[in-house]
């Protein structure tokens, strides 16, 4: 892995800074003077190919990234000697849910410096849930708030909430090695998103690991602790992301309006820490088959194509988003299919708790990965004629919230080695940013306020900017727009008018980390 570490005087790490985010950004603003303000002498700022590491082959090799469960058994057994070389803190195992369906059985058996802890329920940021790693954002444009009030955002989360985070459970992610697990079933959007949220805010590779495939049929229930085994949370930990303040990989994430840029100008751009051009992958895998070949665009790639309302929006009972298809030039790789979903695991007997035939989900080889990659996203579904895959080409991810997204990107990012950046906000968001909708396709369903549909400023207007095409990839049909879009629907979203910058969210987060 290479880091570019920026080693100069002030001034220079502030001119370094200014070039780094583009001309006239206020994200570069914001670097350079959190980096005066707190008196930093150095920053690893992050390209995307730092941020992505090359599985070995053979899964067992690998001690980060994505590790098999010989790794962790080997870990949890006697983790004193087999802990990784550098790693000077505890193991600690975040399970996404349980391995069965009640208190028997449900967890790793926690043994000395390895604590185990299980998802619950609810959104409360202090604790690990499905939504831990969630949050409503702003990022000057458009909020990203979740489907009710009460339900939490879909946004990246802040950094005062990680720290919470960090601090319940007492981690130190510079010592600690953590790892995200599944009990049972597929939760590599879950899991994985979390491992994305803590690379975003500069946890090192080192540090964070993600099982690959289920607890559930690769533990034997002889090394499975009940729901009274689970550790308890410390809540005296001390750990900020504040001290990660010299890392930057907000690269990760690529803004609404970098986003505009790479996809109008078919992946070529001026954004600093990406490859000269860019792959644009769309992920969206609906009605998912385990036989690739049998996708269309009624099955399978509906969400690429562009049909009528097949995105939706995230707000509850909130209907469709402004306008449907894929950024320009994208081709459609189905997340589903680089996780082995044929092959059924039974070597492991379960009682009652988690009694059942069933598959443990692991991902597919590595050359199995690279061949769905290279093979179907040149030639399979919508992508006739789509360029090959160049060596160290950055590859932008997304999907309708980042979430299946998470496993692409586990496939591309950990397994291949492959620079990948993502939309964090997802087509549910990117999909609201119309500067063309059309007025007979707006429902007004509030009295109040004005009834025609928000005004976008033009240049975060994908469908003015000629950044989204409908159709198979290269098809030159621009966005489709969908009927009935809601008045009480945007409204929820806020969208902005005046907006000047859609990277709020990025410069919070940098002055947070450097307050």
């Amino acid at each position: 892995m290479k880091n570019k570490l920026i080693n100069s005087s002030l001034l220079a790490i502030v001119l370094g800074l200014l070039g780094n985010c583009g001309e006239g950004s206020s994200d570069s603003s914001a670097l350079a003077l959190a980096a005066i303000g707190g008196g930093t002498s150095s920053v690893k700022v992050a390209s995307a190919s730092d941020l992505s590491i090359e599985s070995a082959d053979d899964y067992n090799a690998n001690q980060y990234g994505l590790i098999t469960s010989s790794t962790l058994r080997t870990w949890v057994t006697d983790w004193a000697n087999n802990k990784p070389a550098g790693i000077t803190g505890n193991l600690v195992i975040f399970q996404a849910n349980k391995v069965g369906a009640d208190a028997n059985k449900s967890l790793i058996l926690p043994t000395a410096g390895v604590k185990v802890f299980v998802s619950v329920t609810g959104n409360n940021a202090a604790l690990y849930s499905w939504k831990t790693f969630r949050e409503t954002r702003n990022n000057g444009l458009i909020t990203i708030p979740g489907g009710t009030s009460t339900t939490g955002g879909n946004g990246l989360l802040s950094g005062a909430s990680l720290d919470e985070w960090f601090q319940t459970y007492g981690v130190d992610p510079t010592k600690d090695l953590i790892v995200f697990a599944s009990g049972n079933g597929d939760n590599y959007g879950s899991i994985g998103h979390q491992h994305y949220t803590l690379r975003y805010w500069g946890v090192a590779h080192e540090h964070l690991a993600i099982l690959n495939g289920t607890i559930k049929g690769q533990f034997p229930e002889a090394e499975l602790g009940n729901d009274t085994d689970e550790s308890v949370p410390p809540l005296n930990g001390t750990f900020s992301v504040r001290q990660l303040k010299n890392v930057d990989n907000r690269i990760l994430t690529l803004s609404i309006e970098d986003t505009i840029e790479v996809a109008k100008n078919n992946g070529h751009h001026s954004v600093k820490g990406l490859s000269s051009t860019v792959l644009i992958s769309d992920n969206r895998t609906a009605n998912n088959n385990n036989d690739i070949s049998v996708y269309t665009s009624s099955a399978g790639w509906q969400e690429y194509n562009g049909g009528e309302n097949t995105t939706g929006t995230t707000k509850s009972g909130g209907g469709a988003i402004a306008f449907e298809g894929h950024l320009k030039g994208a081709v459609f790789v189905p997340h589903y299919n680089v996780v082995d979903r044929t092959t059924l695991d039974n070597a492991y007997a379960y009682t009652t708790s988690a009694v059942g035939t069933f598959n443990t989900l692991k991902f597919k080889s590595k050359a199995d990965i690279k061949d769905i990659w290279d093979t179907y996203g040149t030639t399979g579904g919508p992508n006739s004629g789509a360029p090959a895959y160049e060596e160290g080409q950055t590859i932008l991810q997304y999907c309708r919230t980042n979430t299946r997204t998470q496993t692409s990107g586990i496939s591309t990012q950990l397994i291949l080695g492959r620079p990948s950046v993502f939309l964090e906000d997802g087509w549910s968001i990117f999909g609201l940013l119309a500067g063309n909708f059309p007025s007979a396709n707006f429902n007004d369903d509030v009295t109040a306020g004005a009834s025609t549909y928000p005004s976008v400023p033009v240049k975060f207007a994908a469908d003015v900017q000629g950044a989204i095409e409908s159709g198979a990839r290269g098809s030159g049909d621009g966005p489709h727009y969908n009927t009935g879009v809601k008045k009480s629907t945007v409204d929820y979203f806020q969208i902005n008018s005046s907006a000047t910058t859609t990277k709020k969210a990025f410069v919070d987060d940098w002055n947070y980390k450097n307050q």
